[in-house]
């Protein structure tokens, strides 16, 4: 049976209470990258990690991953770990990340995950921007004192938020911040859906009628423009939605002009696509 668990992406699902810490002393963010790798590693008691922390540290050398608002993202794609894991660590104090906004990060995410599951990656990273964009699941998360208090923050964070997108896709009137979906953050969350739930439909063996129910009511959320752009991608040369890492799309593997990749960042007001393949792109 396809749960709502399924449907939405609910972030504390790849993410443990042991992968968290909420009192970190680190120096710097090369500290704090080799602590939560090594915390994954141990705690899943799987072995390349040093192979795993030169790539992450290799990624965040390449470009930051400070989002701004205190955040930051270190992240790597990682070949032998069968699915998504993602660690947290909290600096009160605070730590420079070189973020876009150039202050300091208290709330850094790890996030590895293997070469199969880029869809599910883009789905988690563009869920956990939207909660975190929430000023008060900031101000909980840096206010409460154990891990397990942070992980049931970014439970109950998460299950709402998906509570809310339940609502819009059964045409139940929902949070207007959520329903309204002013932002290119919530239009690429909509298409990392989608993308997400049609290679669920391919891959699964029950459930599948509420699969492609719930496809066709996301689908209907969906601008009728991008809809069919979106469409061509996924017949001709899936997957349509793909992230930009240092400025490399991970789809054609082709780098991208530094101008453009740049523009990508700052313009937030639209959708972009990469100039080689033309499938939409998704800058963190």
């Amino acid at each position: 049976m396809v749960t709502k668990e399924d449907l939405f992406m609910i972030v504390t699902k790849y993410l443990s209470k042991t992968y968290i810490l909420p009192h970190m002393l680190v120096a710097n963010k090369s500290d704090v990258i080799k602590e939560l790798t090594h915390l994954i590693f141990e705690k899943k008691r799987i072995k390349g990690m040093g192979m795993a922390l030169d790539q992450v540290v290799a990624r965040e050398v390449m470009e930051s991953t400070g989002i701004g608002h205190g955040v930051a993202i270190p992240h790597a794609r990682i070949a032998g770990i069968k699915t998504l894991i993602c660690a947290v660590g909290r600096v009160p104090s605070g730590i420079d990340f070189l973020s876009v906004d150039r202050k300091p990060a208290n709330l850094i995410f790890l996030i590895l995950y293997p070469p199969t599951q880029q869809t599910t990656y883009l789905n988690f990273v563009a869920t956990l921007v939207k909660l975190l964009r929430v000023n008060a699941t900031r101000k909980a998360l840096m206010t409460v004192e154990t891990a397990e208090e942070i992980f049931d923050v970014l439970d109950q964070a998460s299950k709402s938020f998906a509570d809310d997108h339940e609502a819009i896709a059964g045409g139940v009137e929902a949070d207007p911040d959520i329903a309204q979906m002013p932002d290119t953050h919530a239009d690429l969350i909509l298409m990392a859906r989608l993308q997400f739930y049609e290679e669920m439909l391919a891959e699964t063996r029950t459930g599948k009628g509420e699969l492609r129910k719930r496809i066709e009511k996301i689908r209907s959320l969906v601008d009728p423009r991008i809809l069919r752009h979106y469409d061509r991608l996924m017949k001709s040369q899936p997957p349509a939605l793909v992230p930009v890492e240092a400025d490399t799309c991970q789809g054609c593997f082709m780098r991208l002009p530094s101008k453009f990749a740049q523009q990508v960042r700052q313009d937030v007001a639209h959708i972009h696509t990469c100039m080689n393949c033309s499938r939409f792109i998704y800058v963190i």
